[in-house]
């Protein structure tokens, strides 16, 4: 079952308040990949910017619901996601 597109939106938040690089390393790695996928290399990432523990959680979370609007509800979507951020 798909998640409504408001609550994605509200969960994806959390990147906006990462470091710059690590959001932007964040939305390529929600744009081409599943959103398993996303979460896994995102915390690779957020370890390599070497950021706090909970940042490095919330931006894994957040790009693998950003992976999700890409999946569930198409590019133009993401694309309007990502522009929030």
């Amino acid at each position: 079952m798909n998640r409504p597109l408001e609550e994605l939106m509200l969960r994806i938040r959390a990147l906006s308040r990462s470091p710059e690089k690590l959001r932007e390393e964040c939305i390529g790695i929600a744009r081409g990949k599943s959103p398993s996928a996303a979460f896994d290399l995102a915390s690779i990432a957020a370890r390599v910017h070497d950021v706090d523990a909970i940042t490095a959680m919330s931006a894994a979370k957040a790009t693998r619901w950003l992976a999700v609007i890409r999946r569930d509800y198409g590019d133009a979507e993401f694309t309007q996601a990502v522009r929030t951020l």
